[in-house]
């Protein structure tokens, strides 16, 4: 299912550090097979376990990220529009690492892994920039487990 989008749509998503370095036609090649989602307040996106390599763009509202901890889910942290989440399966082709549900309405972009890595060119940059963005998540939790 192919996204369409108004320019300034594009732009917008452009301007994401997700996106960062490609061009229009290269984001309209990656969005001919994303999909939007609707998610109401508690909806999960994704389940700590299961298999799939989609990546996930908020445009709008809040997701909560939990992670399964002694029997426990407990929130590690919450994302807002234009963060993204769901690389890290994308990455790795292993099961999630942690649940993602919606912490009231909220709008998804949904890429399909399988489509993103057919373009070597447009996968190259989308995978610096996810790994700009993991490198900063791990400076972030180290800083957090030194500091406390």
């Amino acid at each position: 299912m192919s996204v369409h989008c108004e320019p300034e749509t594009y732009q917008l998503l452009l301007r994401l550090d997700l996106f960062h370095g490609l061009e229009q036609p290269e984001l309209e090649r990656m969005l001919a097979e994303a999909e939007l989602l609707e998610c109401r307040s508690g909806d999960y996106a994704i389940r700590e376990g299961e298999q799939d390599n989609h990546l996930f763009v908020i445009l709008a509202g809040k997701m909560a990220i939990y992670k399964r901890s002694a029997g426990v889910q407990k929130l590690i942290k919450e994302l807002g529009p234009g963060e993204c989440f769901g690389e890290m399966s994308l990455i790795e082709c292993r099961s999630r690492s942690a649940s993602v549900k919606a912490a009231g309405h909220c709008r998804l972009l949904r890429l399909d892994g399988d489509h993103i890595i057919k373009f070597p060119d447009l996968s190259s940059k989308l995978f610096r920039n996810i790994a700009r963005l993991l490198s900063q998540r791990l400076r972030y939790a180290n800083d957090l487990l030194t500091l406390g």
